[in-house]
Order: C-alpha cells, then structure tokens, then sequence
C-alpha cells in the first residue's frame, strides 16, 4: 500500500511548558471522498499555521485505507478550543462529519521542548482508551 510522508508543520519558537496534545484520527466511508477530504486536510493545516497557541502539527495520510491521523501541540486546552470553534476546521468537521465511518480525539499532557511524534502520541492515545 502505497505511503504518503506525514506532512510536518512546527512554530517557529513554540510556547514554554509542556502544553497539551491532541491526537484526532478519522476514517471516511468512501475512497472516493479521500482527494477531497486531503484537501480540506491541507486547508486546517495552513489554519494550525496561522493560530494563536499552536506549537506543531502533523498529518499522517493513509489513502487507500481512508484514514487520516493528526497530532498536534499546543499551548493550552483554550488555544485549541479556539482553533476548532474558527473557519475552515468549525466548517469541515460539520461538512465531514456525515462522511465519516469513524471518529476519536484524545487530549494527552505534552514534553516542554519535545515535539511529539505520530507513533509515540497515537501509542500513548491508545494506552488511555
């Protein structure tokens, strides 16, 4: 099965202390939504780019399988809040929503200084469910 690179975004100077991270994977009905939704995906990257508080993100997109996992980093529990209440996320998940064979969304304290990766943050979202 074909892998794309997760694609990585990182503030230039993050926030101190450990923050907070948030590991969302989702899983659509149809492959033919997959071009779209990666699309959609690429346009709340460049929102994470742009919001107050956010210290990382990554994208692990897997096509073929329809799934897609991100882990972000933030400063705090609001700075999120406030990102998934703002266009285009708030718009996307209610568009998607219906589309969407399934849904998860862990908080998990963050490392000050560490930025998290995709494996290590999706084990330890595993190990609290």
């Amino acid at each position: 099965m074909p892998v794309i690179p997760d694609l990585p975004w990182r503030a230039a100077e993050p926030g101190p202390g450990p923050g907070v991270v948030l590991v969302t994977r989702l899983e659509l009905r149809r492959l033919r939504d997959v071009p779209a939704f990666l699309r959609t995906s690429l346009a709340i990257q460049r929102q994470v780019a742009h919001s107050p508080g956010a210290r990382s993100l990554l994208l692990r997109a897997r096509p073929l399988a329809r799934t897609f996992t991100t882990v972000s980093w933030w400063d705090d529990e609001v700075a999120v809040r406030a990102f998934a209440r703002a266009e285009p996320h708030r718009g996307a998940m209610r568009r998607w929503h219906p589309r969407l064979a399934g849904f998860s969304n862990v908080t998990l304290p963050g490392t000050a200084g560490t930025a998290p990766t995709v494996d290590d943050a999706v084990s330890r979202a595993l190990a609290t469910a």
